[in-house]
């Protein structure tokens, strides 16, 4: 039986693709496969048994028995004889729930005896993950727990004596969950197990994408994608892509011609075709490559047409032009693509006669309108060589009418990854992270884009269900300039150990490149990792961290501190603990918002409370807000900064918070909330100089209807954005995240 013990810290970023069993033939499910096969291991009252359905690669194992623990265990086991070192990767895509205990997953085991030395990674239906060893025949199991359910992707890995086991939820990035040194023979066992916890029934499991493999390089590249056309001559073509992903790494990519390969081992991701023909159209595709030698499938094809000696030819006419959805202060735009002898550039599109936005798609928002107002639109399209075509027909778009609430909802984005924090760049995009899966993506033009603008590497360290991975992000006030982009992410030492850090981003064309660690080393754990950063209206960079099982508040302690830096990562010398010191406050718990009022420049900081003490801070340089020792309504400790609200009776989880600018909520703080499933609206009060917060002077928005609130921003343009926090979240519901528009009514 699974016990119930502390998570380990957990992750490592490894980028794998996903890759499904070859074909074994268009068959009925049937008997496993050569290697494979298969036997129930301890006797089990009811004997297990387990198909191959060739058609969609999938293993169906069925198995009854006590359990996979103590000295001897009883389960059903699909497997097949291993020499050496490597890894078997297996994505448990569903499991029956005989008993909160039953097991399935992947096994190494030494023989097939049932009280053999083994190294398991096993899911069970409401008891999380488990991976579990047995170091001596006949010896006692022991095991590490995460909280978890099926569908989940495991991956046991071998190198000599040392088997360590990885967990993802999607596949692309891995967080480990476990080592042991296990001292087995160099021949062995690897394979699929299935135990029912119950003598009496069958556990059934569906196994996908399963692989072993001796090499250690498990999975072939992803196929390169966003093919994108650059500089155009009539002999030349430039092409990019964005890079593939590997389960080890990406060594080059292979570059072909109307399906001849042009260039091998290209070390970037940039080639330049030469030698072409004038006035000729070609079809160029792309294919990564590993260290083993295995290969992607090709990119998807990118058409281009080469250049006259002099391009004068404009792209055709944009058309169908039509308004995909309004509001009273905002009209959604698309068309149809025109087209180029060489290829469309961008999109202009004009209201009234005048350019309203520049488009890279076939598609726009156009915000700040009027109410109940009729507007012409019009779509141009221009090619690279900057030939221009004439106008679309005009679409005439009467806004709707002043509504009565202040704000119209539309969601802009679905389906997302832990959608963490988001922030706007003066050209309009919005970037935001993931957390689980460490990437960047960016929205433009009110659509999301589906390559991500950075999937960071190691030492990225994402940890399934808890706390930690990709989270805040804020953008240099001098973007427009520098495209300077500041995220806040775990990573993990090379002593193993889980810390925090702040790197900047450099940005272009939306990809993005590490530039520069600007503060590394604070304190990690599963919980409590803090995370949210904000550039302040003095241009420095303000970041909060928490305090997780460290019972002493004390400055050589970097763990629950809000902390200020240039935006290099040089300390200011008018930090309050002095010019070697980052820190700007103290004593706080989890921080996991910041806001700096417009007009004041105050601070304003949310906060984890522990027993429905959350808080609400007014933070000011050198302050301590108490903790671990005071919180919420026990502040009387001398030098203590008590919160301008806090939890009473119930729990909020306080996330991210913003302050409103514009319209009837001017002023106000709004607060997403975890736990509690909505944001509150915040009317802050001046008394004595100070700002208040009445618990009369609350209003609940949102209650229930997107779950989890990870966070809320206000954008340049009095809109407000916020995202949930439903699915791969440790307290989720498994509802699809999403990131949601407040378009302003007034």
């Amino acid at each position: 039986m699974i016990h119930r013990k502390r998570w380990l810290a957990l992750a490592v970023s490894i980028c794998l693709t996903i890759t499904m069993l070859p074909s074994f033939g268009l068959a009925a499910p049937g008997p496993v496969p050569s290697p494979w096969k298969a036997q129930n291991i301890g006797s089990p009252a009811i004997p297990g048994n387990a198909t191959f359905d060739p058609a969609n690669g999938k293993f169906s194992v069925s198995g009854a028995g006590t359990d996979i623990w103590g000295t001897s265990d009883q389960f059903n086991y699909v497997y097949q004889p291993w020499t050496g070192d490597g890894a078997i990767i297996a994505l448990v895509s569903s499991q029956t729930n005989t008993n909160e205990y039953a097991k399935a997953g992947i096994s190494i085991r030494e023989s097939l005896n049932a009280n053999s030395k083994h190294v398991d990674l096993l899911l069970t239906p409401k008891n999380g993950l488990a991976f579990q060893y047995r170091s001596a025949t006949g010896g006692t199991t022991k095991d590490v727990k995460a909280a978890s359910t099926s569908p989940y992707w495991i991956k046991l890995e071998r190198t000599g004596n040392l088997i360590k086991g990885y967990v993802s939820n999607n596949g692309l990035n891995w967080g480990d969950l476990g080592s042991a040194t296990v001292a087995m023979s160099n021949s062995l066992f690897v394979g699929l197990a299935v135990s029912s916890h119950n003598v009496n029934a069958l556990s059934t499991a569906t196994f996908e994408n399963v692989k072993v493999n001796n090499s250690g390089d498990v999975y072939p590249p992803t196929a390169p994608t966003d093919l994108k056309v650059g500089n155009i001559t009539n002999a030349s073509v430039g092409i990019s892509w964005t890079a593939s992903i590997d389960d080890v790494g990406v060594t080059g990519y292979d570059v072909f011609k109307d399906g001849v390969l042009t260039q091998a081992n290209v070390p970037g991701t940039a080639y330049t075709f030469t030698g072409l023909k004038a006035d000729t159209s070609y079809s160029f595709t792309v294919k990564g490559k590993d260290a083993a030698g295995q290969v992607s499938a090709a990119s998807s094809p990118l058409v281009v047409k080469t250049s006259s000696s002099n391009d004068t030819q404009s792209p055709t006419v944009p058309t169908g032009l039509k308004s995909t959805s309004k509001t009273s202060s905002s009209v959604s735009l698309a068309w149809t693509a025109a087209t180029d002898n060489v290829g469309v550039y961008q999109y202009e599109v004009f209201n009234n006669g005048a350019i309203a936005a520049i488009a890279s798609s076939t598609s726009v928002v156009i915000n700040g309108l009027n109410a109940n107002t009729t507007y012409s639109f019009t779509v141009k399209a221009r090619d690279i060589a900057g030939n221009i075509s004439a106008a679309s027909s005009a679409l005439s778009v009467k806004t709707n009418a002043a509504s009565t609430e202040p704000y119209s909802v539309q969601v802009v984005g679905n389906n997302l990854e832990v959608p963490w924090a988001l922030d706007f760049a003066p050209d309009g995009r919005i970037f935001f992270t993931e957390r689980n899966s460490g990437r960047i993506r960016v929205i433009v033009d009110g659509q999301v884009k589906s390559t991500p603008v950075i999937t960071l590497g190691a030492p990225f360290y994402y940890m399934p269900r808890s706390e930690g991975g990709l989270l805040g992000i804020a953008v240099d006030p001098d973007f427009n300039k520098n495209h300077y982009l500041y995220v806040y992410h775990t990573y993990r030492t090379s002593n193993n150990q889980v810390k925090n850090r702040v790197v900047r981003l450099v940005e272009k064309d939306n990809k993005a490149t590490v530039d520069k660690v600007l503060i590394s080393d604070l304190p990690g754990a599963v919980y409590h990792n803090g995370g949210r950063i904000k550039v302040g209206p003095d241009k420095k960079l303000y970041f909060g961290n928490g305090n997780y099982g460290h019972s002493e508040e004390t400055l050589n302690y970097l763990g629950g501190k809000i902390f200020r830096l240039n935006l290099d990562g040089s300390i200011p010398s008018d930090n309050p603990f002095g010019p070697n010191s980052p820190i700007f406050s103290r004593g706080h718990r989890n921080p996991q918002g910041i806001a700096f009022q417009p007009g004041t420049n105050r601070l304003f900081e949310s906060e984890h409370g522990e027993s429905s003490h959350d808080e609400i801070n007014y933070v000011v340089p050198g302050g301590n807000y108490g903790w671990p020792k005071f919180e919420g309504p026990n502040h009387n400790g001398t030098g203590i900064t008590a919160p301008l609200i806090y939890a009473q009776g119930t729990t909020w989880a306080p996330s991210g918070i913003t302050f409103v600018t514009k319209g009837p909520w001017k002023g106000d703080l709004l607060v997403a909330n975890l736990k509690g499933k909505q944001i509150i609206r915040m009317g802050i009060v001046e008394k004595n100089g100070k700002p208040t917060i009445s618990s009369s002077n609350l209003s609940y928005l949102y209650k229930n209807q997107y779950g989890r609130i990870r966070d809320v921003v206000e954008a340049p343009d009095g809109s407000i954005y916020f995202v949930t926090s439903n699915n791969g979240d440790k307290n989720g519901d498994g509802s699809p995240d999403k990131i949601v528009r407040l378009v302003p009514n007034f």
